[in-house]
Formats: structure tokens, C-alpha cells, sequence
């Protein structure tokens, strides 16, 4: 069985101005999620699963409806209506989405099998998807999960510096790491971080992740220590690296960190639309992708 794509795609934008995920990029309009969508179906993806919220549902329904051979394959969770084991009172005071681990926890109705994770509004790039079809369909046990690592040039901006998460493999290949590391650039031929210090070792992790099934159970039992456990309910957030590193620390999974030299790039101010755009309307006019798209 051909592994499933699940899209987070419920953010709300506050530092975009607007919905990301439904931000035309492409010549004829297209978003960055259709181009992933396209590049997972086309690349060991046998369907895909978005997490919406209910802000941008009729947005995201337009959307999908143009997917010529590819809207049936698609289905919706909804992150905002997954109030499973949140208290009324809780959730009324809830100021923003729960987190990455909580809107995948949406979606455990939907997902039979392997399955692998990405955000809408980066672009990861077809070599990706590939990369990491071909693992899951090949590594099937319960114990198997993994990540993409990138290039930590491919993932740097033209218009400042970024933070990234810089992770390190064991000898095997495992995930042993992933620290957070700010103010990254590149600076006279090397790649520097805060305090001039130079990165000479990891790939970036850019939230490209792929999971077994057991996931599922992890997720929940975790998000009841959560609940009992943050400082804030109203604000605090339950994300995934969290979940994945207590997972390994119980000796549960294995990560297994899968390197691509695709281009990665990510949309998170108004400022960053002009380059996305620019970029893949680059590789449409090479004829890495039909124009238009469906």
C-alpha cells in the first residue's frame, strides 16, 4: 500500500497577513501545497490527507475542486473541531492552534498505514517525496520513522538571516539530535550562526517527516501529559519534535534521516511570496511542471 501524505494546512498566517496555504505562486495561480500534492502523487504517494480549519475550509475546498485527477484522492481533517480530550472550558480560552502534534492527531481517523508529513506553505521538492515514498514503502516496521535532512545552503534566504534545526546523525544513520540554531547565513564562503560561529556539521530539518501508524496512540497518551503539565493553556503548543524525541528516548522509534539536495524554500512574511513565486515559476519555464498544473 502506497504511503499517505498529510498536510498541515490550518495556520492562519499572522505574520503572512493572510492564509499561506492558498497564496498564488504558480502562472496560472497556483499554491505551493497544489505543487507538493503534484510532486507527492507523481512520486510513491497514493493519497492525501489536509488539516484545515474551518477560517479557510471553502478556500481550501475552491482549491482542491481544480485538481484535475488528483481531488479524489484527497480528504479533510479539521484541526480546530478535534476537541477529543480538551476540556470545553479549556478550549474556549484557546488563543491559536494547538500545535503541529495535536493537528496531526486530527487525522487519526483518516490515516491507514505509513505516512508521512510536510507543511503547506513550504516547497520541499520532487527528489523529496521520492526519498521518502520509496523508505516508507520499504521500511514498514513499527519502529521505523523518518525524517528528510537538507543541505543547510539549500535552505538559506537571500533577505536575512533564519533559524533552522540543525539535525546529527549517529554513525548508523539515526537521528540523535536536532538542535534549534539561530541567525544563520551564509558569510564569506562559510555558513555562520549567532555569535560568528561556523556550522560544519547536520543537515536541516524543515519539518518533513515520516511515521508508522503507532504514532497515533503516542500522540494522544503525550497530549494528556500536556494537558496536565504547560504553563499555558491558552497559548503553549504541543509540536512534534517533542513528541519524536520522547519517543526515542523511550527507546520506541528509530529516525532515520534521509538526505535530499532538492531546494527547499518556505513562505512566512508577505517579503518571502516574491521569491517563492519567482522560483517556481522558474522551474515551470524549465519544464520541471505542466503549466497549467491540472
Amino acid at each position: 500500500m502506497k504511503p499517505t501524505l498529510l498536510i498541515l494546512a490550518a495556520g492562519r498566517g499572522s505574520r503572512f497577513g493572510g492564509a499561506k496555504q492558498v497564496a498564488p505562486m504558480g502562472p496560472h495561480g497556483e499554491t505551493i501545497m497544489e505543487y507538493s500534492i503534484y510532486d507527492a502523487l507523481n512520486n510513491g504517494f497514493g493519497n492525501v490527507v489536509l488539516v484545515i480549519n474551518k477560517d479557510v475550509e471553502q478556500d481550501t475546498f475552491d482549491l482542491v475542486d481544480k485538481m484535475t485527477g488528483a481531488k479524489e484522492k484527497i480528504s479533510y481533517a479539521y484541526q480546530d473541531l478535534y476537541t477529543d480530550m480538551i476540556h470545553p472550558e479549556i478550549q474556549s480560552k484557546r488563543l491559536k492552534p494547538w500545535g503541529t502534534a495535536h493537528a496531526i492527531m486530527s487525522a487519526c481517523k483518516l490515516i491507514e498505514g505509513s505516512f508521512a508529513m510536510i507543511n503547506a506553505d513550504d516547497y520541499y521538492g520532487k527528489d523529496a517525496f521520492q526519498t521518502m515514498a520509496n523508505y516508507l514503502q520499504s521500511h514498514t516496521a513499527p519502529a521505523n520513522f523518518s525524517m528528510v535532512g537538507y543541505d543547510l545552503e539549500n535552505t538559506l534566504s537571500a533577505n536575512g538571516t533564519v533559524s533552522r534545526g540543525i539535525s546529527i546523525s549517529d554513525n548508523s544513520g539515526f537521528l540523535s539530535s536536532i538542535k534549534e540554531t539561530h541567525e544563520i547565513e551564509a558569510k564569506d564562503g562559510k555558513i555562520i550562526s549567532e555569535g560568528g560561529i561556523e556550522i560544519t556539521e547536520g543537515l536541516a530539518s524543515m519539518n518533513f517527516w515520516g511515521f508508522q501508524n503507532i504514532l497515533f496512540d503516542e500522540l494522544k497518551h503525550q497530549f494528556k501529559d500536556f494537558l496536565s503539565t504547560t504553563k499555558d493553556l491558552t497559548k503553549d503548543e504541543y509540536q512534534i519534535p517533542t513528541v519524536i524525541d520522547q519517543m526515542i528516548k523511550k527507546g520506541m522509534i528509530k529516525v532515520s534521516v534521509l538526505h535530499s539536495g532538492a531546494k527547499w524554500f518556505g513562505v512566512t512574511y508577505k517579503e518571502d511570496a516574491k521569491y517563492a513565486a519567482e522560483a517556481i515559476q522558474g522551474y515551470v519555464a524549465e519544464g520541471n511542471y505542466p503549466s497549467p498544473l491540472w
